[in-house]
């Protein structure tokens, strides 16, 4: 049963994480079109991006974080640890 927990958290958490990758990409377009347009309009739509959609994104980015690790507490995995890695050199 918490193998197949761990499962579907962990699936739910590259879905989130991937939301909250392409969300902080999109707004690379807009920062182009303001770099092109210039002026006043640029500015506006830069402190629109800047005040209002990164406010949304980083937020969405931290519960994706913190909803990874959970799905790391109940799968049992160690991935800050140091005892995971095979130091077995032949």
């Amino acid at each position: 049963m918490r193998e197949k927990t761990y499962a579907v958290m962990n699936r739910i958490y590259g879905i989130l994480m991937s939301v909250a990758f392409f969300a902080g990409f999109l707004p690379v377009i807009p920062f182009i079109i303001a770099i092109i347009i210039g002026g006043p309009s640029a500015e506006a739509l830069s402190v629109f991006l800047y005040k209002k959609y990164y406010v949304w994104v980083i937020a969405a980015a931290s519960i994706a974080v913190l909803f990874g690790l959970v799905t790391m507490y109940v799968g049992g995995k160690k991935g800050l640890s140091v005892k995971e890695i095979n130091t077995d050199q032949k």
